[in-house]
């Protein structure tokens, strides 16, 4: 771990008098000991003691990254009269120095202080305030030393480390998010019909260290769901898979002829929720690709007999491929000759133009043919010309049979021998009716 530095430094003169040289020693007791990324340690203790003879003594502590320090607060009546403890934040330091002039300095606190563990700490990492250089210290002999020696809180043994403490993972039941949150999710419009679309992921991310959270059962419905794909379809996380790979949702699209919408759900369970549903609407917009006209009529049309002098027709067939979106082909048709057309299905009249657009995977407008019959066969009896926008002009020639002539029925002459007869039988018979209805009156 990459340490940055955090001295103290500490000078003082020693007064003559009798005295053996001491070791002072001077530990750091952790406030906490096993803190989390982001947590405070409060109340580290900066503690002296063997000070029985010692006007001076001093010390410098570094404090590595991941560490920030506060609340610094000292200790007048152990550090002396010209003691002080303080943490310089360019160098990363905390400076402790005691003296006094006439007396010994006390054994206790010296001073406190809180560490500010970074939220990016590494889990396990151990954090500790180490000694810059070496510790001075001075006696009361004159001229005469004496040593600072840092005890490891850990191990209880002289050494030049101060245990402060030691990063953990506590417990913290797992809980999952979405980025995107769910709600809408918009595909890029694109070129190609059945061309995919760029993926577009749902990244799942966890909070906690503790528990098992999940998302599953991801599934599209909708009108436009054959469109849509989503993999994989469950994502879990746990104690034995902390970080499972994918940890993200990828959705696709297939460029479809005609808008696509659909919905995709999940059920989440975590620390708390339980089958809790999250659902996307799914929009992916069809390329706007102008659809090609032709006919499905072949050349030439023979329009359907008729009586003379009246109109005999038929319909020109046109089919549209290819077109999705909003794209759109304009098609505009004429005739010559004795044909006259009109959309279907409307009665021909005249050689228009009719004209239309046909836009995405709409179907175009027929043509209905129409050709006044005569005595005699057409072939031609004229053309059809529709001109495609952006594609070959379709023509189709047109005939005609000739128009056939009314001819009345044939009635039997009343003239004849047996319809004389006929009559004749009719009448007596109404005859004898009549003069039986007359009796019976």
């Amino acid at each position: 771990m990459k340490k940055r530095s955090l001295c103290i430094a500490l000078a003082i003169a020693g007064l003559a008098s009798a005295g053996v040289a001491n070791a002072v020693t001077v530990e750091m007791v952790p406030g906490t000991s096993s803190p989390q990324p982001g947590a405070t340690v409060s109340g580290v203790q900066l503690n002296v003691s063997d000070t029985t003879g010692v006007r001076g003594w001093n010390t410098t502590f570094d404090v590595p990254a991941g560490m920030t320090v506060t609340g610094v607060t000292p200790n007048a009546a152990v550090l002396g009269a010209f003691g002080a403890c303080t943490f310089d934040s360019m160098t990363s330091r905390i400076i402790v120095l005691a003296g006094n002039l006439n007396t010994d300095l006390a054994s206790g606190t010296a001073c406190t202080f809180n560490l500010v563990i970074d939220g990016g700490a590494m889990i396990g990492a151990v954090l500790r305030v180490e000694v810059n250089g070496n510790p001075g210290c001075t006696t009361t002999m004159a001229g005469g030393m004496c040593t600072t020696t840092v005890t490891d809180r850990d191990a209880g043994t002289a050494g030049t480390q101060a245990h402060v403490a030691t990063v953990t993972d506590a417990p913290v039941p797992r809980t999952l998010s979405y980025t995107p949150a769910p709600g809408p999710i918009n595909f890029a419009a694109g070129m190609t019909p059945g061309a995919a679309a760029p993926a577009q992921p749902i990244q799942v991310n966890v909070a906690g260290n503790d528990g098992n959270a999940s998302i599953s059962g991801c599934a599209i419905t909708g009108a436009g769901a054959s469109a849509f794909s989503v993999s994989p379809t469950s994502i879990s996380f746990s104690n034995a898979v902390p970080n499972p790979n994918p940890s993200a949702l990828t959705v696709g699209c297939t460029y479809p002829t005609s808008n696509a919408s659909a919905t995709l759900t999940c059920s989440e369970t975590d620390a708390d929720s339980t089958n809790v549903s999250r659902s996307w609407t799914l929009s992916c917009p069809a390329p706007n690709v102008a659809p090609t006209v032709t006919s499905a009529t072949t050349s030439p049309l023979t329009v359907a007999g008729a009586t003379l002098g009246t109109q005999g027709t038929g319909t020109i067939d046109l089919v549209a491929s290819g077109g999705s979106g909003a794209g759109s082909t304009a098609v505009s048709c004429t005739s010559t000759g004795n044909v006259q057309i009109a959309a279907s299905p409307g009665t021909p009249s005249g050689t228009g133009p009719v004209a239309f657009n046909v836009v995405g995977t709409a179907q175009p407008t027929d043509i209905r043919v129409g050709v006044v019959l005569t005595s005699n066969a057409q072939a031609p009896a004229g053309t059809v010309t529709c001109t495609v926008a952006g594609g070959a002009d379709i023509v189709v020639a047109v005939n005609a049979p000739a128009g056939t002539v009314f001819t009345p029925p044939q009635f039997i002459p009343s003239t004849s021998t047996w319809s004389t007869l006929a009559l004749l039988g009719l009448l007596g018979l109404f005859g004898m009716l009549a003069v039986g209805f007359r009796r019976n009156g």
